[in-house]
């Protein structure tokens, strides 16, 4: 994908563009896609204002059209001036324009006769605002990623519904009364059923072939073939304009010229705020719906395009585009997928095919009056009743396939509350049923991310070979659990029986939660710890919190378990609570001392040559905090441990130590670097009064040169050391696996 500046980048000047887009290569499918999507974008302006204006509200589908022409004029000329993608258009939006038309039926039940229309407008404007607001707000503060975390089956629930509530509507505005399953049967009887029943067909048949038609130019066509054929049958049947407008068939009689009539003082002053009220949360659930669509219609682009946008940017746009079209009326109007991939398949590749498709809807906006009086309503019905059943397929029927059957019920259960109920009753339900089938699943989850014991994880402490073998017998005694997530007080309870079933079926003396990983606790957890706490002091096994965050130790100390609670410990990390808890366990293995190095080497390779080694090593004693390296040192020394204790960490500015390994008699530092010729990766300092012996390199020359077979055993130790190293290392990466 190319990224989201590119125009800018690559384009030059304002002046260079616009040279560029007057080229012939670039004008004339500037030109024909300016008409085509011109004339789709007037024919959804069209079909969404007789979704709103229809029933009680069908005298003034003219001033309806007339605002839903000007939303759409300013919106695709904005949006195609701000956009990253140059051959941006916009459009009003069917998922906004059915939650308003449901609003604008209950108001218009609800307003005095005089006060309607003025009403339903404000509702318009006041949704268009909003959103225009909404939409600035996320682009600005770069907050579309937010808009994202809305449940995926509950989006799918929205659009089936409304999906619904357009191929209602559709049916409504064709057959000039509402939709209601109460009036079902008006709609059924014979006078009725011939004004919606051929649109309903046309719509299902559109939806039929646009998945097996894939020609840009397809929708354009069907709208043309309905059209010819309403008219056709018309002549043949000797049927008139007058006849038809007359009975209904038309959109008109309009007025000639323009549908631009702006409300006037007087109507403002009988706009009924009692009658809005009840809506708002209409008008909310149309923004929220109306910023995931704009984000799933900008991210479609991204992926039909193959290429990068700038969504924050494409959200600015949007809102700057609703936000003065708004002032006007008219619809929530955003990034139209459709007419885009048609403008891009077309070969329009810059800003002016966009305001191509203003100056068409502008011009159907002053002067269209007269010829869109003339067209049948069976063409927007069937473009309405197109786009719902759409919604349908795609959530309700290819959805059965594609969902778990959970998230389906989730799709299919708004979607009929919305039938039978309304809009914002499905939503609730949605909402609700998501945040319940959350809850239940992530009970189902568990919170430990690992569970491990002594004989298969253990500390970064280097210990003997009586302590480990001891080790290998006993570990099975001290239990990690490394948790992750949030924690419930469901999941800590399960942690809870856990740890009870651990404790039942095998000797356990140390118990380490690990919670490191651990993004939040809920307050009704703590009483789960407090239960494991006293557990542990029951059973007789102790327990240790490690690699607890700053947040949680607080949080825990305000329920009682903090640093000075009888029974409970506290490590800073996993790997100091395991070397404590190896301590306890080997304590007697590593308690009679230590022996002196060529005991210790000699347990790892017998022989003569083994003890003859020592001889050419220098011995040092080094006192506690002393590096024996650090980081970036020349790698001219190999050291034995004796003695004491030393540890390798890595040193960051700014951050932790972080330990890499703890080291004991019997063992060797800094042979990686020592073979290779590497820079120290890492410092090695003291822990406690600690005796080396020395290997540099010149010795080991004059070692090679003179006396092989020290050499020979020096490089067995070197393997045999590395060996345990790696095995260790298997050993962990696999339990961490299991």
């Amino acid at each position: 994908m190319t990224t989201a500046n590119t125009d800018s980048a690559t384009s030059g000047s304002l002046s260079e563009q616009a040279r560029a887009e007057l080229r012939p290569s670039q004008l004339i499918p500037a030109l024909v896609s300016g008409v085509l999507n011109g004339a789709l974008e007037v024919a959804l302006a069209v079909s969404f204002a007789a979704l709103v204006f229809t029933g009680e509200l069908a005298p003034y589908l003219s001033r309806g059209i007339g605002m839903a022409l000007f939303s759409a004029t300013l919106g695709v000329a904005i949006v195609a001036l701000l956009s990253s993608y140059r051959a941006s258009l916009s459009a009003n939006q069917d998922v906004p324009a059915a939650i308003v038309a449901l609003a604008a039926a209950a108001v218009a039940a609800a307003a005095p006769p005089d006060a309607q229309f003025a009403t339903v407008a404000v509702v318009m404007v006041l949704t268009t605002l909003a959103a225009g607001l909404f939409f600035l707000f996320l682009g600005i503060f770069r907050l579309t990623g937010l808009v994202r975390f809305l449940p995926y089956p509950v989006i799918g629930g929205f659009l089936a519904g409304t999906g619904w509530l357009l191929f209602i509507g559709g049916i409504g505005m064709m057959a000039g009364r509402p939709f209601s399953f109460a009036g079902l049967g008006q709609l059924l009887a014979s006078p009725t059923l011939l004004y919606w029943l051929p649109g309903v067909l046309a719509g299902a048949l559109i939806l039929f072939l646009a998945g097996r038609v894939r020609h840009p130019l397809f929708l354009p066509a069907a709208i043309l073939a309905i059209l010819t054929l309403f008219y056709g049958i018309a002549f043949l049947r000797g049927v008139g304009l007058d006849d038809l407008s007359a009975g209904g068939w038309l959109l008109g009689p309009f007025p000639a010229g323009g549908f631009w009539q702006p409300i006037g003082r007087a109507e403002w002053a009988r706009v009924d705020g009692a009658a809005i009220w009840p809506q708002v949360p209409n008008l909310l659930a149309a923004v929220g719906i109306s910023a995931i669509a704009l984000l799933l219609n900008a991210t479609g682009l991204e992926l039909s395009l193959r290429r990068d946008l700038d969504l924050n940017r494409e959200m600015r746009g949007a809102g700057w585009a609703n936000l003065i079209a708004g002032l006007g009326g008219g619809f929530v109007n955003y990034h139209a997928l459709s007419l885009t991939m048609l403008n891009a398949r077309l070969g329009a590749t810059g800003r002016l095919s966009g305001l191509m498709v203003a100056v068409v809807s502008g011009v159907a906006l002053l002067f269209g009056g007269a010829a869109l009086g003339l067209l049948p309503k069976m063409v927007f019905g069937a473009l309405l009743v197109f786009l719902g059943l759409s919604f349908l397929w795609e959530w309700v029927v290819a959805a059965f396939r594609r969902l778990p059957r959970i998230d389906y019920a989730i799709v299919l259960s708004i979607l009929v509350i919305t039938a039978a109920i309304g809009f914002l009753q499905g939503v609730a339900v949605g909402i609700l049923a998501a945040v319940v089938m959350f809850i239940i699943s992530y009970s189902r989850s568990s919170v430990v991310k690992h569970e491990l014991d002594g004989t298969s994880f253990s500390s970064r402490v280097i210990r003997n070979p009586q302590a480990r073998a001891l080790l290998a017998d006993v570990g099975a005694q001290a239990y990690y659990l490394q948790l992750q997530g949030f924690i419930f007080f469901g999941t800590a309870y399960g942690l809870l029986e856990a740890v009870r079933a651990r404790v039942r079926r095998t000797t356990t003396r140390h118990v380490v939660l690990d919670f490191r990983q651990v993004i939040g606790l809920d307050s009704t957890a703590l009483l789960s710890f407090e239960k494991l706490r006293q557990l542990a002091r029951e059973g007789g096994f102790s327990l240790t919190f490690a690699g607890l965050p700053p947040a949680l130790r607080v949080q825990f100390g305000q329920g009682g378990l903090g640093e000075a609670t009888d029974g409970l410990r506290f490590a800073p990390t996993l790997d100091r609570a395991a070397e404590w808890v190896e301590d306890q366990l080997c304590f007697m293995a590593e308690s009679g001392g230590e022996q002196p190095l060529d005991a210790s080497l000699q347990a790892l390779v017998p022989g003569a040559a083994t003890t003859r080694l020592v001889s050419y090593l220098e011995r040092r004693e080094v006192s506690p905090g002393v590096y024996l390296m650090r980081q970036g040192d020349a790698p001219d020394v190999l050291y034995f441990i004796e003695s004491g204790q030393v540890t390798a960490q890595l040193e960051q500015p700014g951050r932790q130590l972080l330990r890499l390994e703890t080291m004991r008699g019997g063992r060797m530092v800094g042979e990686l670097g020592f073979y290779l010729g590497t820079q120290r990766s890492a410092a090695v300092v003291a822990d406690l009064p600690t005796v080396v012996y020395v290997l540099t390199q010149d010795t080991l020359a004059r070692i090679e040169r003179d006396d092989p077979a020290v050499a020979h055993a020096f490089h067995r130790l070197v393997v045999h050391l590395l060996g345990e190293r790696v095995l260790h290392l298997m050993w962990a990466v696999e339990a961490l696996h299991t």
